[in-house]
């Protein structure tokens, strides 16, 4: 059996196009061929899209028009009816007790209920006087820069004073809607929204303004020593409160868009994270590595799996989100709204494409930490649902964009910029507003989508560091710092080990025998085993075995259950590391250069890896273009194996619908496709009975 190296094609493009195409026809095929998981994967998007649309039917969006309050003199609203009814002031100088009885002497004349009782007090902090004493307060007048007042001529250019008044009832001053945090306007209300709040009003205009004004005529009248009555040309004008809309899902339930759309891609993100996990479980990302996959390329097209539903996904979300819903009631200033009513479907689109791009990287990575499938996918979605919960509020825009390193914080933080547009209710938000933002803060939906595709492109290379460090059960994992190591990017090739004279090697004493034909007429060993040892923990599988086999020959490695002959075929074929001891084939020391190695090998595993919703055709073409072979070699390899190992009329049988004959069968023709120049065959006659037995035997010799 000869290898030609005329049968590949060359090229890094050429061979990538070929791998990407390779791979991605098979995940299409592991796809549509479980279409019960597919529509259920699709459907169950669309399900929560619809509940959604439920909420946003549900929730009302209202007009307000804009909203003034007419002129008015302070003291033609005053009104006094609570229960204090003495009026506190300090200090207790001569400047101080004059302004302040003044000015209740004033709003008693407005009000004749408003209380003339009056009285200095020593500690401006209220600290020292007893309930009973600050029940009675009406007013607390604090002048902070009257201590050393004496008479009119000796006043501050300006009065400062602090002015406090219990509250009660109606009288509540609601500081909370007067007071906002930047929170609240920010990310839950519009600003609009609380302009337009009358809850503090009946405090603020019926009994705060009139007192504070007839302190601050006062303190002009005892200035300025006039006698005129200034109150009746004075008159106070509301700035107003410009007309809003007022949408019950963008404001009190705003949270719920950014979860939901989230929870629309979730079910892709659990399936392909299964789908990554599952080809390490059973072995078959690693098997075929040996016939050259490139895991990144691998990666890849897992990425653009989702990336295909996903482009549909982000779509019809789109599509659906600008869909215009009638009010669910016929109060007044109900309107018609939908998800986004101001913003561009180019700019949600964008978010969304971006935002499934990480989320496709992000599956892949995750993937790599994992051995169970089950598992894999559990903890995935314990980690979905607690990036998506906003535990961000007060944090810095700085920590918000490193935090877009999470796929759903990225999308929450571009759709909480996107409300605050929507609220604002003007305008349309397009690509213009994608560094810009309502309010002083620089968080820009534009950094925000730049940082997610960055984070992506770590995401994918991070995949494969992780996975060549930690390859899990099966596959050599590389040291945490290879990529460090000179031996990594420059690798020297090892110069061949010359043979021994003897045909036969010894490892412990006569142990361990091999019979091989005379070797007169051979000059170098195909393959060399060093003292080779493999532990489990404390189990030692392989214990410093040495071997050498020569090119042209069938050789067998015989042993009991459990003597170590898988294990041996694993570690020749790379699928495990060696705990000591070397191999080196075609004078390539396989620790260093297992990818070169793999080329010229052929192998069969002990127990069949295959897909089972890819047919035989299907694996042994799977394997041809993983080999790079030319389609017409590969075709013509194909058919010759068909009719070898006699799957010709089964071979656009699913694999999983073969008998346990017929899978060894197939697994010994995925070993044949490339013509390989070393055959590694563990237990290839196993299970296919006596006559395949025998047909097998004569097939070995003449690939031989």
């Amino acid at each position: 059996m000869e290898y030609h190296e005329s049968t590949r094609r060359h090229g890094t493009c050429i061979k990538f196009l070929s791998d990407f195409r390779a791979l991605f026809i098979k995940t299409f095929f592991l796809t549509i061929r479980k279409p019960g998981q597919t529509i259920a994967e699709i459907l169950l998007a669309y399900t929560f899209m619809g509940l959604l649309l439920g909420m946003r039917y549900i929730l009302d969006r209202r007009y307000y028009s804009a909203y003034q309050i007419p002129r008015f003199n302070p003291y033609s609203s005053l009104s006094y009816n609570v229960v204090g009814n003495i009026t506190y002031y300090y200090p207790g100088n001569i400047c101080a007790a004059t302004i302040a009885t003044n000015a209740v002497n004033d709003l008693n004349a407005q009000v004749s209920t408003f209380p003339t009782n009056i009285q200095a007090i020593s500690d401006p902090t209220l600290s020292t006087l007893s309930n009973a004493t600050l029940q009675s307060l009406t007013a607390f007048i604090q002048f902070t820069n009257l201590d050393s007042c004496t008479n009119a001529s000796t006043m501050p250019d300006e009065v400062q004073y602090t002015l406090r008044m219990q509250e009660n009832g109606p009288n509540y001053y609601h500081a909370q809607d007067v007071m906002i945090s930047p929170n609240a306007y920010m990310w839950q209300r519009a600003p609009e929204d609380f302009c337009q709040s009358t809850s503090s009003f009946s405090n603020y205009l019926n009994r705060f303004l009139g007192v504070q004004y007839s302190i601050n005529m006062n303190i002009i009248k005892y200035v300025t020593n006039t006698t005129q009555n200034l109150a009746s040309s004075i008159y106070m004008n509301h700035f107003g409160c410009p007309a809003y809309y007022l949408d019950q899902l963008q404001s009190i339930y705003g949270f719920f868009i950014p979860i939901f759309f989230s929870i629309v891609f979730v079910v892709t993100f659990i399936m392909n994270v299964g789908y990554v996990v599952q080809e390490r479980e059973n072995k078959t990302k690693e098997y075929l590595r040996i016939y050259g996959l490139r895991t990144w390329i691998n990666n890849l097209v897992w990425v653009t799996r989702s990336m295909i539903i996903y482009f549909i996904l982000s779509s019809v979300v789109t599509v659906l989100s600008l869909v215009v819903l009638p009010s669910s009631n016929s109060k007044p200033g109900r309107v018609s709204k939908a998800l986004f009513n101001y913003t561009h479907w180019t700019v949600i689109w964008t978010i969304l494409f971006v935002y499934s791009i990480q989320v496709s990287a992000f599956s892949v990575l995750f993937g790599q930490f994992f051995k169970r499938p089950l598992l894999a996918k559990l903890l995935g979605f314990v980690v979905w649902v607690i990036t998506f919960i906003d535990f961000y509020p007060g944090v810095p825009v700085g920590a918000r964009y490193f935090l877009c390193i999470l796929p759903n914080a990225g999308l929450m933080f571009c759709l909480q910029v996107v409300l605050q547009y929507e609220r604002r209710g003007v305008g349309t938000t397009t690509f213009n507003q994608l560094y810009s933002n309502v309010f002083p803060y620089p968080l820009y939906i534009g950094i925000c989508l730049l940082l997610m595709l960055i984070y992506s492109v770590i995401y994918l290379f991070l995949a494969i560091y992780v996975e060549r460090v930690n390859p899990g059960e099966f596959g050599v994992a590389q040291s945490w710092n290879y990529l460090f190591k000179r031996s990594y990017w420059k690798p020297s090739a090892t110069s061949v080990v010359k043979p021994s004279d003897s045909n036969v090697h010894v490892g412990d004493g006569n142990t361990n025998w091999i019979e091989m034909n005379s070797m007169k007429n051979k000059k170098d060993p195909s393959l060399i085993i060093s003292h080779l040892t493999k532990k489990f923990g404390k189990f030692e599988a392989v214990s410093d075995l040495s071997l050498k086999f020569y090119a042209g020959e069938v050789c067998s490695l015989l042993g009991h259950n459990g003597a170590g002959k898988t294990t041996t075929t694993f570690i020749l074929v790379g699928m495990l590391e060696a705990t000591s001891g070397q191999v080196t084939i075609e004078g390539l020391d396989s620790r260093e250069h297992i990818q070169d190695i793999r080329k010229i090998l052929g192998f069969c595993p002990q127990y069949d890896i295959l897909y089972e919703e890819l047919s035989v055709k299907e694996h042994l073409e799977l394997v041809g273009k993983m080999r790079h072979m030319k389609p017409e070699a590969m075709k013509q390899s194909i058919d010759n194996i068909l009719q070898l190992i006699g799957l010709v009329n089964d071979q656009q049988t699913l694999s999983k619908n073969l008998s346990g004959g017929m899978k060894r069968r197939l697994s010994i023709g995925i070993s044949f496709m490339g013509d390989p120049k070393i055959l590694i065959l563990d237990e290839p006659t196993s299970g296919i009975g006596n006559f395949s037995t025998k047909k097998n035997n004569s097939l070995f010799i003449f690939y031989s």
